[in-house]
């Protein structure tokens, strides 16, 4: 679940992607300090705070979890360092824990921001249906195979 900073941020990143052009998706990337500036315009939150940027990438983390969870590619993807145009390293160590292979590469992280802006610049309530579903449905294979494996081992009257 996320905290209602979370859900500001989250709001910021959808409507990023959405307006976003899959043919250019890096288009709809935003640095870090612009980002914080336009989900905490009167620097408010304790992590916007000049030279407090730190306390943002846990929040960024935490909706890329989240994002994953629900089977949708890492929303955060779209917020990088002005001066590289590419998101500091904890995107990668990020994916990496979520699964990912190969996610230090650049071509990893852009296909992440492709993926991001076609997703929601599609605007398709079925889309994002099947985004849930799919998830849903990945979670119960697991059960069942869990399921599966403990039915199938010798029990101690054996």
């Amino acid at each position: 679940m996320l905290t209602p900073i979370e859900r500001d941020m989250h709001r910021l990143l959808r409507s990023l992607a959405k307006a976003g052009d899959p043919a250019d998706p890096l288009s709809a990337c935003i640095g870090y300090k612009d980002f914080a500036q336009r989900v905490d315009p009167h620097g408010l939150e304790p992590y916007t705070s000049q030279g407090q940027m730190h306390g943002l990438y846990p929040k960024l983390g935490h909706i890329s979890v989240y994002e994953h969870q629900h089977g949708r590619p890492l929303l955060s993807a779209l917020v990088v360092r002005k001066a590289t145009g590419r998101p500091g390293p904890g995107f990668a160590d990020l994916a990496s824990q979520l699964g990912f292979e190969a996610a230090e590469d650049a071509g990893f992280w852009e296909h992440q921001v492709a993926q991001v802006v076609r997703f929601w610049s599609a605007d398709d309530p079925v889309m994002l249906m099947d985004s849930a579903m799919d998830q849903v449905l990945k979670e119960l294979g697991s059960i069942k195979r869990t399921v599966r494996r403990l039915a199938a081992r010798p029990t101690e009257k054996d």
